[in-house]
Order: C-alpha cells, then sequence, then structure tokens
C-alpha cells in the first residue's frame, strides 16, 4: 500500500545528508516516505514502476501530479530513521531492506530495489541506514 499523506519518523540527530532531485511529471511524494529515481534522474515514490535506485527519503511533500517533469524538486535525506518493519528480530541487524511502496518495507528482495539495511532495533522499533 502506498502513502496517502505525510510521514514523520523519528531520525538519528546529526546523521543525515540532503540531495534535491526534479520530481517527474504527473507525481505526488509525500514528506517522510521513501524516494526512488528514474534512469533519467527524476524523482518517483518508492514502488514507482520506472525506478531504478532508491535514495532515501523525502524531506518534505512535493506535489506534481499536475506539473510537468521538473517543474518541483524534491528534498531527500539519506539517515538513519524508524521504518514500520513487521517481523524483524535482533538477528536481522546489518539485514538489507526493501520498499514495495513508499511506506511498505520487507526484507524480502524479490524484484524490490533495496533502500538500505537495519542499523538497530531497539525499544522504538527499527532503525534503517539508507544506502
Amino acid at each position: 500500500m502506498a502513502a496517502t499523506d505525510d510521514i514523520r519518523s523519528k531520525k538519528k540527530p546529526g546523521l543525515g545528508r540532503r540531495y534535491g532531485y526534479p520530481v517527474l511529471g504527473g507525481q505526488k511524494i509525500y514528506g517522510g516516505t521513501a524516494v526512488g529515481i528514474t534512469a533519467d534522474r527524476y524523482a518517483v515514490p518508492a514502488g514507482h514502476a520506472s525506478a531504478v535506485k532508491l535514495i532515501g527519503f523525502a524531506e518534505e511533500r512535493a506535489d506534481n501530479s499536475g506539473g510537468a517533469t521538473g517543474d518541483l524538486y524534491v528534498t531527500v535525506e539519506k539517515d538513519v530513521r524508524l521504518i514500520p518493519l513487521a517481523g524483524a528480530a535482533v538477528s536481522n541487524i546489518g539485514a538489507t531492506v526493501y520498499a514495495s511502496a513508499d511506506d511498505t518495507f520487507t526484507l524480502t528482495a524479490g524484484s524490490l530495489l533495496a533502500l538500505g539495511t537495519i542499523d538497530a532495533i531497539d525499544a522504538d522499533g527499527v532503525w534503517l541506514a539508507t544506502l
């Protein structure tokens, strides 16, 4: 399932890097959701059919659903943040995490793109370190 609104996740302070990418025309990227990039370097929601690589999480919403490719830019953060990941155990620390949608994560690769690795699991939940 894909996100229908912005997501506010806990993040480890001081660990992030930010990059700006033009958004593909007709796409809406919600703040706090996983972002992919096309072969032509346009940002799309994770799980989009044209994504060739997952690059991090949107800092804020970028609604280019009515615009042309490149009309808007989205700031993407690479960091360590909490994600919802059912069934993860301490033995999964270091395992690769894949995204099937912009807010849906799994440890099963299949044909999915990798987003990062499990950095830690604590009382707050699963911490993902983006690639």
